[in-house]
């Protein structure tokens, strides 16, 4: 656990402070907290092991699953400043830190963030993705297999 993270472990909730670098004499700290669900400011709930185009610049827009979400607050306010997910990349075994605001819901964005151009691991991952979603709708499977090769 880093410094600055709230961890909860068999019901206890652990803290670390961690001081702003800020050059004033006044330091809040900030308190990080993993949850299993997260409120969105746009009213859309992201939620762990959900099924969403995340997007990381230079890449496309790419399916994966949401491992984690992290919410970190200021103690003195409580006010957000950051919330971040821990996804998992279909196709790829790797995974990524991301902020909430560079996620969207895979089957209600499919219709925008399918590229029919890609083809090879893209559309391998989609395919994954979609069957991770347990619902491949046809609507979604006729746009997979419309442009497969």
């Amino acid at each position: 656990m880093q410094a600055g993270e709230e961890e909860e472990e068999g019901g206890e909730l652990k803290r670390r402070r961690k001081s702003s670098t800020s050059s004033s004499s006044s330091s809040s700290s900030v308190f990080s907290k993993l949850v299993s669900k997260c409120l969105l400011p746009d009213g859309r709930t992201v939620c762990v092991g959900d099924i969403v185009w995340a997007k990381i610049y230079g890449f496309p827009w790419w399916p994966a699953r949401v491992l984690g979400i992290t919410v970190s607050r200021r103690g003195d306010t409580g006010l957000a400043v950051r919330q971040e997910a821990r996804v998992s990349w279909f196709g790829s075994p790797t995974t990524s830190f991301l902020p909430l605001t560079q996620l969207s819901p895979f089957l209600e964005s499919f219709q925008s963030r399918f590229d029919r151009k890609r083809k090879g691991p893209y559309r391998r991952a989609i395919a994954e993705a979609a069957s991770a979603a347990k619902q491949l709708t046809p609507e979604v499977r006729a746009l997979l297999t419309q442009f497969e090769t």
